[in-house]
């Protein structure tokens, strides 16, 4: 591989961490980057960049890590001559991936060199690295079905396993040598309170789970989250004793307090949390809070409400899930609080209620910014020529989003094209006669195995394009429906469905964030984006507002790919 140097090569080394390799001194990134200089340094190449990943909270087969899409980046633009790495299942454990990155690499100029293993540029060089890579990956789905398989042993076995966090009523205690849980008194009453609130009729109405917890405010009650013996981190966000819809539904739709602990009610399938059939469930038995009847008569209620709310949705959020978080980049997602029996509905970051997540992002009214989107999107829909120009700009910048994509399909399309034709060429061999059965068998399972893992990758990646692309024919359809809109402008306004579906088609980028102490919305639209300063009144006139340079601030849509 080194056997001929160019007098001045470009290097960068790259090293990558998961979960697996905590303690393994060689294997931390400080190990892998010595290694790399060591490694640069004998074979006489500079160093341009040191690049190191921790996906310790990834994936190692996926594309979206940070700083591999910083050096594919970077060899895009032919900044470095070798990509240094300590070995292949640093770079990928995944097949696919590691066949896509070092055929890009290769297509920029830039050949990757692994200090644990040298590999021709042959037949038989490409057939090692591919049974290495092949073996890497099955060591990373290995891990993590072992680690699967230790859990459910464990709680087949009758350990209960809440990682610190009993559901409030309970404490963690031990008994046998088991983690169990144990009633504490002084929360199982609130939750026995709860449950009697929902169930029992007060005069000839249920309290709503608002007013439960606005109840449980009044009175000071402790969260599950107000507990000191629990460890929740910073993901309190409010006060002592207050309590949110959320936090009661939760706590009524948990079969623990009946007397079943359920593991297994989720697993996490190609990156997606997936809900798991009942028959991988395992169940313990645990000390009850409440009886069966009283379980079956709050399911009841819980099953009616939803399908009552389904069919009257009286909280109607406009861009909820559309608009991110100019802070942290999150989405936003629409939330209802209640105030001296009021509703009010907010904007706010999705990531205040996850654990751990440190995001400022105040809420916003999204009564105001709801009508600032509808008053936008009508002066868009009724005129033609706005809309037309708009949407063919919306679609060139799509394309330039979605290019690395389109590239990243052209080489795996390349690389199928030729793994098929190898395994075509092999079934000539073997017709032939010329080459021992066992290796033409061998070599056709390798082949097999790489079309497999490609086609999988390529699946995927169209999928993605398909979702993120703006075709001619979708500009159509987005112009008649428009034009239809735009006749019963009048019924429009009074239809939430149909607006919703206009600001979906339009699909502007929303942000909202804060500016010297302000809240600011902005939403970018072609060929412009407007600036909207959060308004003390919910009432506006956008044509009052400024108009500034394309480009939002933080992070307005979710990167394709890294």
């Amino acid at each position: 591989m080194n056997d001929v140097i160019n007098t001045y090569q470009r290097a960068i080394t790259y090293a990558r961490v998961s979960g697996d390799d905590l303690g393994k001194d060689d294997r931390n990134l400080t190990g892998q980057l010595d290694m790399g200089r060591e490694y640069a340094l004998k074979w006489g190449y500079e160093i341009v960049a040191e690049l190191a990943e921790d996906d310790r909270g990834a994936s190692g087969a996926s594309f979206e890590l940070e700083q591999l899409g910083k050096l594919l980046e970077m060899a895009h633009n032919h900044e470095y001559d070798v990509l240094v790495v300590r070995e292949i299942d640093r770079l990928s454990r995944n097949l696919a991936k590691q066949l896509i990155v070092e055929e890009e690499l290769k297509r920029y100029g830039v050949r990757v060199e692994y200090i644990l293993g040298e590999y021709a540029d042959t037949p038989e060089g490409g057939l090692m690295k591919n049974i290495r890579a092949t073996i890497a990956e099955y060591e990373r789905l290995k891990i993590a079905e072992r680690n699967t398989r230790g859990r459910r042993l464990k709680v087949q076995a009758g350990h209960v396993l809440t990682h610190g966090k009993a559901p409030l009523g309970y404490r963690l205690d031990k008994a046998d040598g088991k983690e169990i849980l144990k009633i504490y008194e002084p929360e199982a009453q609130i939750v026995r309170m709860i449950f009697s609130w929902y169930t029992e009729p007060e005069g000839d109405k249920h309290l709503t789970l608002f007013d439960i917890a606005a109840r449980l405010t009044e009175m000071g009650m402790p969260t599950a989250k107000d507990s000191a013996e629990r460890k929740w981190g910073s993901a309190k966000k409010r006060g002592y004793g207050e309590w949110g819809t959320g936090s009661v539904a939760k706590i009524l739709k948990n079969p623990t307090y009946m007397g079943k602990w359920i593991y297994g009610k989720r697993a996490k399938i190609n990156g997606k949390w997936e809900t798991n059939p009942d028959e991988h469930l395992l169940n313990l038995d645990v000390p009850p809070l409440i009886d069966l009847e009283t379980w079956e008569i709050a399911k009841e209620r819980r099953i009616k409400n939803k399908a009552e709310a389904e069919r009257n949705r009286i909280n109607q959020y406009l861009v909820s899930v559309r608009a991110k978080c100019g802070i942290c980049g999150l989405n936003v997602v629409g939330t209802t609080v209640l105030n001296r029996r009021k509703h009010y509905l907010y904007y706010r970051c999705n990531g205040t209620s996850h654990y751990g997540h440190k995001c400022s992002l105040p809420m916003f009214s999204a009564r105001w910014l709801d009508e600032a989107m509808w008053i936008w999107a009508k002066t868009i829909i009724t005129n033609p020529n706005v809309l037309s120009e708009g949407l063919q700009l919306q679609k060139e910048d799509r394309e330039k989003q979605t290019a690395p994509l389109e590239e990243r399909l052209k080489v795996v399309d390349d690389l199928l094209s030729d793994n098929r034709e190898q395994l075509g060429r092999l079934l000539d061999l073997y017709l032939v006669g010329n080459f021992p059965k066992d290796i033409l068998i061998e070599r056709q399972k390798r082949l097999e195995t790489n079309i497999h893992a490609l086609e999988r990758e390529r699946a995927g990646l169209s999928a993605t394009l398909e979702e993120n692309s703006i075709t001619d024919e979708r500009i159509r359809e987005i112009q008649d429906f428009a034009a239809g809109v735009a006749i019963g402008v009048n019924l429009a306004e009074a239809d939430f469905t149909i607006r919703k579906q206009v600001i979906e088609a339009l699909d502007p980028e929303i942000t909202l964030t804060v500016e010297d102490g302000q809240k600011v919305a902005y939403f970018r639209w072609f060929p412009e984006l407007q600036r909207l300063p959060y308004p003390p009144t919910p009432s506006l006139d956008l044509s009052t507002q400024n108009t500034i340079s394309r480009g939002a601030p933080g992070r307005t849509r979710p990167r394709l790919y890294r």
